[in-house]
């Protein structure tokens, strides 16, 4: 047993030595204190409807004030035709001129992560899958801070960064 306790305490050590220095290498995504580590679902939030329109409410309110305005393209794979849409929102909900398909759901997420249109760390590792020939770009402003990003499923970081961002870019390979 004393042979074994040997070669048990150092392995254990060296592994907890490992995870630690995997931990403090690793850069993931900021997110603001108190904001849920869970990612928001593509159905989160209800669609807006064809026209993209804001739902009219019972009680007859009328939208705040636009809180992002921006026009999001995505190409589903090269040759294929360009998909446009532009979303204005207030808060979590869609203003009247918006044309995305699920405005609510697109809404909702820029309100309660607006990190996911912040461009990526220039330092951050990433893994080297390909995800698709999906690339977005979304350009505008949100809470008058100018949005300039580009989205592609090219490698690990940027399938999680589609993943994120689903309800505004659509689900990939299909039409939103």
């Amino acid at each position: 047993m004393r042979f074994i306790g040997h070669l048990v305490v150092p392995a254990m050590l060296g592994l907890a030595a490992t995870t630690l220095l995997l931990a403090a290498c690793s850069t993931g995504p900021q997110r603001p204190s108190g904001a849920s580590p869970s990612e928001p679902s593509a159905t989160s939030a209800p669609s807006a409807g064809p026209s993209g329109s804001a739902p009219s409410s019972a009680a007859g309110r009328t939208p705040g004030a636009m809180t992002a305005e921006l026009q999001v393209v995505v190409v589903r794979s090269p040759g294929e035709p360009e998909q446009r849409w532009t979303l204005r929102c207030s808060g979590a909900e869609v203003l009247p001129g918006s044309t995305h398909p699920t405005g609510a759901a697109a809404c909702a997420l820029i309100a309660a992560r607006p990190e996911v249109l912040s461009p990526p760390p220039k330092d951050q590792l990433c893994t080297q899958q390909y995800g698709g020939p999906e690339v977005a770009t979304v350009t505008g402003t949100v809470k008058g801070t100018p949005v300039d990003r580009r989205f592609s499923r090219t490698d690990g970081c940027g399938i999680s960064a589609w993943r994120i961002a689903t309800p505004l870019l659509g689900a990939p390979g299909g039409a939103v």
